[in-house]
Order: structure tokens, then C-alpha cells, then sequence
């Protein structure tokens, strides 16, 4: 989907495009010495990084929801739903490069984006109505990890590759839970996961 299919679909206003457009261009930049993101997604970022995020959206009616981001990277999804208007939003990654690349843009632009460094399984205490990411650990671990920030009716959104099946299958090993499964509006065979009632067995 290139850039004007984006914007209609997600209907984005003015100031969206312009953040989201300078988003990419400090992604492009960065990317040159930190390697945020593959190299062969730059050129079609509107596609593979905007839509692939905005796309989470369709899955969370209201945008004062809370909303935790593992393993962020350079904010896919979460800066851009924040964009979007989740502002309700816990981004999280291990790595401080990836951390420091979204407080710059966040600060340059003036927004209040929520950053932790750390390792997801070091967050305590806190619940959440959705459990978001993207490309950051096999589907057992997710589960394995969203068992801490889970209350009665979170709802996990992962955006998957296409090994997704096979990840359901091993996880249904250890964990029960009901899911569905939605092809994915970005180019590149890849999935929504959504899952709900997920326990440990």
C-alpha cells in the first residue's frame, strides 16, 4: 500500500502525515548507523512500518485504552499508534539505542511518549487492556510474558510472520486460549494474532 492509501484508509490529518513523514525521515537516517530496522523496509516504510502498525487499530475501538509495546525497537507499532492517538501507551525495549532514538523524536516533536529500557520481564505491578508487538519473540514466550500485565478482558495483538500457524500449534502445549487470525493489510504474507481467555495449563 503505498503512501495516499495509507493516508485515506486511516483518514490521517495534516499534523499525522507530517510527524509520521518526519518519523521515517529520522528512521532512514538513524538506521544508517544503528540498524533499527531492515534496510530492504526504508524505501517502503509507508507500507511495511505505517500501515503494518496503523493496522492494530481496527482491533482497539477506543484510543484512551491502555496499551503496552514489548520489544519496541525504533516504536513499531507504538509510536505511531501514538500518533494515531493512543496516547494511553507504555513503549519497551531492552536496548537503549532503540529507547533513545524514540526520546529524541519524541522530544524534538513535543510529545509525552512513554519509554521504559528494560527487559519485559523485569516491569511488575502494572495491567494493561492491550498487549501489543511486533516481530519480538516466539508466540510461548509472548504468552509467557503477557501473563503479568493481564486482567480479565485484555486483549494481546501480535503482528506475526508467516511461521504463525506452527507457533499457535506449540504454544497450545502449554498455554489455552482462544484466537484469530487475520491476514495481514501490510505487503509480505504476514498476520494479526489476536488472542483473548489465555491461561497457563
Amino acid at each position: 500500500m503505498d503512501k495516499s492509501s495509507v493516508i485515506k484508509k486511516y483518514n490521517l490529518s495534516r499534523k499525522q502525515i507530517d510527524l509520521i513523514d518526519d518519523y521515517i525521515l529520522r528512521l532512514k537516517k538513524s538506521n544508517q548507523i544503528h540498524n533499527l530496522v531492515g534496510t530492504s523496509t526504508i524505501d517502503i516504510a509507508w507500507d511495511r512500518h505505517i500501515n503494518d502498525s496503523l493496522q492494530l487499530s481496527e482491533f482497539m475501538r477506543k484510543k484512551n485504552a491502555s496499551i503496552i509495546d514489548f520489544g519496541t525497537g525504533a516504536g513499531l507499532p507504538g509510536v505511531i499508534l501514538y500518533i494515531f492517538g493512543y496516547t494511553n501507551i507504555l513503549l519497551i525495549d531492552s536496548k537503549m539505542k532503540k529507547i533513545n532514538f524514540i526520546k529524541e523524536f519524541a522530544h524534538e516533536q513535543k510529545l509525552e511518549i512513554k519509554t521504559i529500557c528494560t527487559r519485559v520481564e523485569k516491569i511488575k505491578n502494572q495491567k494493561f487492556d492491550f498487549i501489543i508487538c511486533r516481530a519480538f519473540a516466539p508466540l510461548i514466550k509472548l504468552l509467557d510474558y503477557s501473563r503479568f500485565f493481564n486482567k480479565k478482558n485484555t486483549s494481546l495483538l501480535f503482528l506475526k510472520g508467516r511461521s504463525v500457524m506452527k507457533e499457535i500449534e506449540d504454544a497450545k502445549k502449554y498455554f489455552s486460549f482462544e484466537y484469530n487470525l487475520y491476514q495481514s493489510k501490510s505487503e509480505g504474507d504476514g498476520f494479526v494474532l489476536k488472542i483473548n481467555k489465555f491461561k497457563k495449563l
